[in-house]
């Protein structure tokens, strides 16, 4: 069932509002991950994503929840992506070479939700984020 959404363009500075909505939202129904900090940034990178990457002059939130299943969607104007195969770097101390400047999001979008798909709604794109409490 579909609980909440937003639209609002498609800005950077649209991006802690939107998140704010999205983590206020999953606390309201009790979601158990949305207490936690992490929560919070994975939220925020999805969004910071669909600004960075996506196209359109807006970009939509939904909230929906089926029994105990929590789904995100943000859905932008972009063209859509393939999602890449998500492994962390090796960031040991004798290994810090290895740390890329950039490319964190998904790891840690995928920290928080064990489902990440990307959608396509009525010819717009985004990213699906699910997670059962």
């Amino acid at each position: 069932m579909l609980i909440a959404t937003l639209t609002v363009p498609n800005r950077v500075e649209f991006v802690r509002p939107a998140t704010i909505f999205l983590v206020h939202t999953a606390r309201a129904l009790d979601v158990p991950a949305a207490e936690e900090p992490v929560f919070e940034v994975a939220i925020s990178e999805a969004i910071t994503n669909a600004v960075r990457h996506g196209g359109g002059t807006t970009m939509t939130c939904e909230v929906e929840i089926e029994g105990r299943m929590f789904t995100v969607r943000v859905i932008d104007g972009g063209e859509g992506f393939r999602l890449p195969p998500v492994a962390l770097p090796d960031v040991s101390r004798d290994k810090i070479e290895n740390v890329p400047a950039s490319g964190y999001g998904l790891p840690i979008i995928k920290t928080v939700f064990p489902t990440v798909r990307v959608i396509e709604i009525e010819g717009r794109f985004g990213v699906e984020l699910g997670l059962s409490y």
